[in-house]
C-alpha cells in the first residue's frame, strides 16, 4: 500500500490560501480601496494560465488553486468596497469612501 499526500496537500493549500486571501483582501482595501483589484484578477489569471503548462500534477493543481484564490480575492476588493459602504468593516479615516 502506498501513501498518497497530494489530497492532504491540495487541502491544506485550497484552506491556507483562502485564509490568507481573507485577511489580505481585508488590510488592503483598507489601506489602499479598490486599486489592488485589477493587478490581483490579473495576477490570478496568470497564474492559473501557468498551472496549464507545469509538467507535475500537484503543482499544476496547487497553482491552480492559489490562481483562481487570486482571481477571486481581486473579485473581493470590489465588493469589501462595498461592505466598507454600508458599515459591515471597518472604514480607514484616512481613505474615505465615497
Amino acid at each position: 500500500m502506498t501513501v498518497e499526500w497530494a489530497g492532504a496537500v491540495l487541502a491544506v493549500v485550497t484552506v491556507a490560501t483562502i485564509g490568507l486571501g481573507h485577511v489580505m483582501v481585508r488590510k488592503a482595501n483598507y489601506l489602499f480601496g479598490t486599486i489592488p483589484a485589477i493587478p490581483l484578477f490579473f495576477l490570478g489569471a496568470g497564474i492559473l494560465t501557468a498551472s496549464v503548462f507545469m509538467s507535475s500534477d500537484l503543482l499544476s493543481a496547487v497553482m491552480g488553486i492559489v490562481g483562481v484564490t487570486t482571481v477571486w480575492d481581486g473579485v473581493e476588493m470590489l465588493r469589501q468596497e462595498n461592505r466598507v459602504r454600508r458599515g459591515h468593516a471597518p472604514e480607514n479615516p484616512r481613505r474615505p469612501v465615497l
